[in-house]
């Protein structure tokens, strides 16, 4: 994977929404392997850093501890990213995807309990390659994937005819 391959986008893939305030903090997501990383920036602050994290808004309260404890055993610390420039970190980021420690690191990310009344989207739509879009599941123990569609438009009609955009309602 090359750095170049990964987009970032300003809109939440779990909810379909873009972050609430962006003053002060850029916030970015992307979606690598079936894990949705965190992008973040904060402008005009003393700390040049840009990280990147596991989205977290879905998860269960207990899987913050039992995270942090996988992070304590692991030497490189899982998933998680930081550097002082953003094309940097995007490097990083794609050196990692794919490597043995990424993929213990996602394993266990995918392992971790999912908060059961959580209200965001059960699938979100990727793409993948041209002209395959895939349906991921925001809890993979519950669900399978689905796909591959022709267009983002007959993924999301296949998911849930009612919706009308890819922004619009949840499934």
């Amino acid at each position: 994977m090359k750095a170049s391959d990964i987009r970032l986008s300003y809109t939440d893939p779990m909810t379909g929404q873009a972050p609430r305030s962006t003053r002060y903090r850029e916030t970015q997501y992307t979606d690598l392997d079936g894990v949705v990383l965190v992008v973040r920036h904060a402008h005009r602050s003393r700390s040049p850093l840009w990280s990147a994290e596991p989205y977290m808004g879905h998860l269960d309260s207990s899987a913050t501890a039992i995270w942090t404890q996988y992070l304590k055993g692991e030497p490189g610390g899982g998933i998680i990213f930081a550097h002082v420039r953003r094309r940097d970190l995007l490097e990083q980021i794609a050196r990692a995807v794919g490597t043995e420690e990424w993929t213990r690191g996602r394993d266990a990310w995918m392992r971790l309990p999912r908060d059961r009344w959580w209200s965001g989207r059960r699938f979100r739509v990727v793409r993948r390659a041209p002209r395959q879009w895939w349906a991921l599941p925001t809890d993979p123990s519950r669900d399978g994937e689905r796909g591959p569609w022709t267009s983002e438009q007959a993924a999301l009609d296949a998911i849930d005819p009612n919706l009308n955009s890819p922004r619009g309602g949840t499934t």
